[in-house]
């Protein structure tokens, strides 16, 4: 009788169990949320943070970006410490204290194109620091990957023109910078062209290294523009340069900017870049990181490929692109040049660069930074090492008490 029972029993369950199974899987799906793949235009003025990429304890374009849309519901907390969960991925890394305006990146949310389209930068934004600014998002493929779907880069080096002062002239706020010196500048840049071995123009890499081998596309110097400085009552004059590569190597383009700068001061010759591309450890100067600023990330072939399907990313119609300019003035562009004419910084490194020494040591590649920390923690190192070797002078000085040795007796 128990037998039977059971035996029903088991029937029961076995009718039972895959309707309540299939009931589980309907509200599952109804749980589960559409997902969709987003690309998100933003700028930012880099000064206030140790750069694009998240860092722990240290601000950071992506830590900020990341607390906002976790404030805005549209990520969770788990996704905001490791952002690879949602797969969020950035066209280009900006190091310390370098601006974007126009920056790309990528990532998964769920699905809600007209809202991201029409309130999403509105709505992030409210939430952001008035450095970084985001203008708008758009849907994009299900494989879409900003770093490595970007063809191509474009950065700017805006400078006071008096860094290209010849030994004759005076390099002071009243210099203006002749067409000649100009047509010079665009020459010497042209040498970049191409494909090269960057080796000299990055850290802790070596000359057989693949990764050196970069291409550039173009390398223009701008018109001279002039900016009033308010505190000293004078304009001063600035000029920009454009260079557009694939991508490139850490500390590549200030590099670059540098060498430019010491050949037109006559602090080396033309032929001198040139030898950084081969196989001679060389101390190329480093050019201050103010002036830098990531202009544009291309995507022409993405765009060619998905016109009919979605929306260009390289170009994002004339009021974003409008408001991108705007913004771009009066964010970083005006702070970058205010920030100059307040701290001098070109002078200042001008000021070191005629005894700049080219021949480097491979082992060492950066000097330390030195501060006012750093030189008061290797004083008190040094004090407490000269107070252990008195020390031990004083002991070896003093004299030891003879020692009675005990006498053996013979029974």
């Amino acid at each position: 009788m128990t037998k039977t029972i059971e035996k029903e029993a088991d029937k029961l369950n076995h009718v039972q169990k895959p309707d309540v199974e299939k009931a589980k899987d309907v509200m599952e799906k109804k749980k589960r949320v559409k997902m969709g793949k987003y690309a998100m235009l933003l700028g930012y003025q880099g000064k206030q943070y140790y750069g694009m990429q998240l860092q722990k304890d240290l601000p950071t374009i992506e830590s900020k970006l990341l607390d906002a849309m976790f404030q805005a519901g549209w990520i969770t907390s788990e996704q905001k410490e490791k952002p690879f969960g949602f797969f969020f991925q950035r066209a280009a890394r900006t190091d310390r204290a370098v601006s974007a305006a126009r920056q790309m990146c990528g990532m998964q949310l769920p699905k809600n194109d007209d809202f991201y389209q029409v309130d999403g930068a509105a709505t992030l934004n409210k939430l952001l620091p008035p450095d970084i600014r985001v203008f708008g998002i758009r849907r994009a493929t299900t494989w879409f990957h900003p770093q490595k779907l970007c063809d191509y880069r474009t950065y700017s080096y805006t400078t006071p023109t008096f860094v290209f002062a010849k030994p004759d002239e005076l390099t002071n706020a009243s210099f203006r910078i002749k067409k000649e010196t100009i047509d010079e500048i665009n020459d010497i840049l042209s040498i970049y062209l191409g494909t090269h071995n960057f080796f000299n123009y990055t850290a802790k890499r070596a000359f057989d290294d693949m990764s050196c081998n970069r291409y550039i596309v173009s390398f223009k110097c701008g018109e001279p523009f002039l900016f009033k400085d308010e505190f000293r009552n004078e304009e001063v004059e600035f000029i920009s340069i454009t260079v557009k590569g694939q991508s490139f190597v850490l500390h590549q383009i200030r590099k670059m900017i540098g060498m430019v700068i010491t050949v037109v001061r006559e602090l080396q010759l033309k032929s001198a870049i040139q030898k950084t591309f081969e196989g001679q450890r060389m101390d190329v100067p480093m050019a201050p990181g103010l002036g830098l600023l990531l202009e544009r990330t291309h995507f022409d072939s993405y765009d060619k490929k998905h016109e009919k399907t979605h929306e260009p990313l390289s170009h994002w119609g004339e009021v974003i692109e409008a408001e991108v300019e705007r913004t771009k003035f009066e964010l970083i562009t005006k702070e970058m040049l205010e920030t100059e004419l307040r701290t001098q910084g070109m002078l200042k490194w001008l000021a070191d660069l005629s005894n700049h020494d080219f021949a480097a040591d491979p082992e060492v590649e950066e000097p330390p930074q030195k501060s006012f920390v750093t030189m008061a923690a290797a004083m008190a190192k040094k004090a407490t090492e000269e107070k252990q070797l008195n020390e031990e002078e004083e002991e070896k000085n003093t004299e030891k008490p003879i020692e009675e040795v005990p006498v053996a007796t013979t029974a």
